[in-house]
């Protein structure tokens, strides 16, 4: 039969192995293939403001201790942003957390008050945890939040940035907090900002540093948008104070000013 019908006996001879890629000239790249890992730690006020921005309903749940708070450990390949939501089947539960929980309320704070519980962790696990579960202390759910804090306690920004005069409540150029984290830790980090639409000013959002499989600190150069996207022609806000939008506060005072000249000239004439 083979010889009138070459197309039906390579099918039929393929049958037994299509689970193992008859048809497939390579291996698929497998979801979780990654070259270094980053530690994102995000400045809450800026966070609260972006939060703020995105509707007037929103208020934020900030920590009590003026310090940088986790966003995540993700596992990164050199120029993209994956992998992501690796295996399904790693579910969270949240139950596991409970001997660490009040711990990670106030560093890997959930800043969206109101949000649904547990979400910000669940999501952070599901798109980036179950990416990271081939190294092994972040093998688990409880492994990965526990480490997280671990980290946290070793690299917080304010004492890495405080170590270098670099200061909430004032403004710096992007160089300026490249240099700090380097002359602080010895290895280059990636800076991340947020532009106020209404204002026009910068502020500095996110600080990312990085590790290799072992969890060892090493330079961030090859990351997606390294060393930042920041403009590196004007100054960023490190705020001290969830930032608001001035330049219509401003307006408000110049109405509000004017005002009381023409009440002024009216009693005068």
């Amino acid at each position: 039969m083979c010889k009138y019908n070459v197309v039906l006996c390579t099918l039929l001879l393929c049958l037994p192995y299509v689970t193992h890629n008859c048809f497939v000239e390579e291996e698929p790249t497998k979801p979780n293939i990654f070259d270094i890992v980053l530690f994102t730690q995000r400045w809450p006020l800026t966070a609260c403001y972006m939060w703020k921005e995105s509707s007037k309903s929103h208020s934020c749940l900030l920590p009590k201790q003026n310090k940088w708070t986790i966003h995540g450990i993700w596992p990164t390949q050199f120029h993209h942003t994956g992998p992501q939501f690796c295996n399904t089947s790693l579910s969270f539960d949240k139950n596991i957390l409970a001997p660490i929980e009040n711990e990670l309320k106030e560093k890997w704070t959930d800043i969206q008050k109101g949000s649904k519980p547990y979400s910000f962790w669940k999501h952070e696990w599901d798109k980036h945890g179950t990416c990271a579960v081939t190294i092994e202390k972040l093998n688990s759910v409880f492994k990965y939040f526990q480490t997280g804090l671990k980290l946290l306690d070793t690299y917080n920004m304010i004492d890495v940035l405080k170590k270098a005069n670099i200061e909430p409540g004032e403004k710096y150029m992007i160089n300026d907090l490249l240099r700090a984290v380097q002359k602080i830790l010895k290895k280059r980090a990636q800076v991340i900002c947020t532009k106020n639409k209404k204002t026009g000013e910068l502020y500095v959002n996110e600080i990312r540093i990085c590790f290799d499989k072992t969890l060892q600190l090493v330079d961030c150069d090859g990351v997606y948008n390294f060393p930042t996207n920041c403009d590196k022609s004007e100054l960023i806000m490190y705020p001290s104070s969830v930032p608001r939008n001035y330049q219509i506060n401003k307006l408000v005072i110049d109405i509000l000013l004017m005002r009381r000249i023409i009440i002024t000239l009216v009693n005068v004439l």
